[in-house]
């Protein structure tokens, strides 16, 4: 569903947060809502 896009966990004042990275340009930052999943953003 996200190819080209590699894991990564980073952990921020001991709270871990899953993210994905990938992709070419600027920086963009998409954050879903409960009870949503990363899913969601498979065609953005």
């Amino acid at each position: 569903m996200f190819e080209g896009f590699e894991r990564r966990v980073v952990e921020v004042n001991g709270v871990a947060i899953h993210c994905r990275v990938g992709g070419k340009g600027q920086p963009v930052l998409l954050l879903h809502g409960y009870p949503q999943t990363h899913a969601m953003w498979h065609k953005v």
